[in-house]
């Protein structure tokens, strides 16, 4: 087991379990008689339920995923691709997939807040929730989900946060890379923030980080970005 502070994650292992699927894939395989082609490796699938309105081919692809091509689990966001993140997820469809299929089978989509994640794990009964989405520019919906907290984040921890993400990117991207792609990211911690979409428009065209850091300092007044 271990634990990753900085990036707020963590790696459970099942050793003996683990142990255990392995010497049976492995006898299987001996047989002659594996279960499809990826037995033995632990390979998970994340699909949608279908194409467009009607279409429910995601789910017999996910059948022919565990029965045919022995996958260890499936996740499922029940919108159809056409709906792309908007629309209502078809949560009933995703419960009738956990009842179904012999894997752990996770939900995803629609999961914007810790009551919405714990709805949706409540009604289709599935192993886990793929909060995805949800989470961007929202890191604290882990601790709500988990219990850890009820309130909301301050201006002060959300301009702390949007200045980490920042750094991170100039670190990884290098800064003139990372000026272009995080134009994406701030709409998420300034509609946080309560900024008008004048503000939000004037950061987006910003040609320099620090000029995006300027803006953002005289647009709210609490806390800094340094």
């Amino acid at each position: 087991e271990a634990n990753n502070e900085a990036i707020n994650a963590f790696c459970l292992l099942h050793v003996e379990e683990t142990l255990t699927q392995a010497r049976a894939s492995e006898a299987r395989w001996l047989r002659g008689a594996p279960i499809g082609l990826v037995d033995g490796l632990p390979v998970t699938v994340k699909l949608r339920s279908g194409a467009g309105p009607g279409d429910r081919s995601g789910v017999e692809v996910a059948r022919r995923l565990v029965y045919e091509a022995g996958v260890a689990g499936l996740c499922i966001h029940p919108r159809y691709a056409s709906q792309r993140h908007s629309g209502r997820p078809d949560y009933e469809l995703a419960r009738s997939l956990v009842e179904e299929l012999p894997v752990p089978v996770l939900i995803s989509g629609g999961l914007s807040s810790a009551e919405h994640a714990r709805d949706a794990f409540e009604r289709t009964g599935a192993a886990g929730v793929l909060l995805a989405r949800g989470s961007l520019g929202n890191p604290w919906l882990f601790e709500e989900l988990v219990g850890t907290r009820s309130a909301q984040p301050s201006p002060d921890e959300i301009l702390t946060e949007l200045d980490w993400v920042i750094e991170r990117a100039c670190e990884h991207l290098g800064t003139e890379r990372a000026t272009r792609y995080l134009r994406k990211f701030y709409p998420w911690y300034l509609e946080r923030l309560g900024a008008e979409r004048a503000v939000q428009d004037r950061i987006q065209r910003a040609p320099t980080l620090d000029q995006a850091r300027e803006t953002l300092r005289a647009a709210v007044p609490v806390g800094s970005v340094s």
